[in-house]
């Protein structure tokens, strides 16, 4: 950057740039910004400030981990050395929208800008922002019953009657949310908690729909989103709930068991014996779980999903690809009984999934090796 550079930099520093308010690791955990040069085109369209300090969807060893300098954000390089200290900032009707800080590298004066943005609009099937999507409830508990939450998108031959019940009501650890899409709600008073009937919509769009701003649903800790073609015990679920809030774990899934009539797409989540649980940076989307933070980072992806597709490999980036709060848990198993591809086309969602990742200016990625947990 030549001297000319350099003076415009420090005046679009100083241009409608105020001292930036004290903020807290609380207030930022989970926003997500655009990322660059002051006055130039940024690195990244979408960042995550992730929980415990984790940058979502960006790597680079300058910005490896996010902290709070007295009372300032300040991006740490992966030696723990300060980079970036935003100290300046432009606020909108008393919301912060940007915030830029001097970098502290060696070389030319630069300033490093974070503006507030949105998830990008979905490539394919993207409805408008400014239409509001809410799912209406034919039953709802006024506060929960229980800690965690199991929401079902459930069909006319959804399993879920089926699940083994080795557990009395008083020992199951969830509720349920049953979402159903078939010609009728298909289930009856008192068999689920909460009860909508989205018949339009795919599983994501329609989970994404139940999740509005205020929904009873934003009051549970950790929440399962399984297909309807799974069996599983209520056993299972309750101890992958457990495992899940014991390891701190944000995104997690239960393993799938090598038996007959379980069809798996990824080896990685076939369960492995003698282990308790594998940090992974992979879940599958037939069964993810999330903490509630974890859900808010992500949802803003299930909005317009039609398939699914990309998403296993997209949360994991949005929550900074912490492999030691994403695991798969072989302490627990279920049973996937109908094949993929089954109720859409494969072609088009491959499509969509590229297409999606090419939206976050994320590469799907080899997958590194496993970690056992004994």
């Amino acid at each position: 950057m030549n001297g000319l550079s350099e003076a415009r930099a420090v005046e679009a520093a100083q241009e409608a740039w105020g001292a930036a308010p004290i903020v807290s690791e609380a207030s930022l955990t989970g926003s997500s910004w655009s990322f660059g040069v002051l006055g130039y085109h940024p690195y990244t369209p979408f960042l995550v400030l992730a929980p415990d300090g984790l940058i979502g969807n960006y790597h680079n060893d300058n910005e490896d981990l996010w902290q709070i300098v007295d009372g300032r954000l300040a991006f740490l390089s992966s030696r723990g050395v300060a980079t970036t200290i935003f100290d300046r900032a432009r606020m909108q009707a008393g919301e912060m929208t940007a915030l830029a800080g001097r970098v502290l590298l060696r070389g030319p004066l630069r300033f490093h800008e974070l503006r507030r943005t949105a998830h990008p609009a979905h490539p394919l099937h993207a409805t408008p922002r400014d239409f509001e999507r809410r799912a209406t409830f034919l039953q709802a508990l006024p506060r929960p019953r229980r800690p965690n939450l199991v929401v079902l998108r459930a069909g006319d031959g959804s399993l879920h009657p089926d699940w083994r019940h080795d557990l009395t009501e008083e020992q199951r650890s969830w509720d349920l949310c049953i979402s159903a899409y078939g010609r009728t709600p298909g289930a009856l008073p008192g068999q689920a908690e909460y009860l909508t009937h989205q018949p339009q919509q795919r599983k994501f769009q329609a989970i994404h729909d139940l999740f509005f701003e205020g929904s009873p649903l934003w009051q549970y800790e950790r929440v399962w989103l399984p297909d309807d073609d799974l069996m599983v015990s209520w056993g299972d679920i309750n101890a992958m709930f457990h495992i899940a809030r014991k390891y701190s774990l944000d995104l997690a899934q239960p393993s799938l068991l090598p038996v007959p009539g379980c069809f798996i797409t990824h080896a990685i989540t076939v369960q492995q014996p003698g282990s308790l649980l594998r940090y992974v940076d992979f879940v599958e989307i037939m069964c993810p779980a999330f903490s509630a933070r974890a859900l808010r980072i992500c949802l803003g992806t299930f909005r317009d999903s039609v398939s699914g597709f990309g998403l296993d490999h997209l949360w994991p980036a949005l929550l900074g690809g912490g492999r030691s709060r994403m695991a798969v848990i072989d302490a627990t198993g279920v049973v996937h009984t109908r094949p993929l591809g089954q109720s859409y086309d494969v072609q088009s969602a491959i499509a969509e999934e590229a297409a999606l990742l090419n939206a976050y200016h994320l590469s799907r990625t080899k997958l590194p090796p496993l970690t056992v947990v004994p």
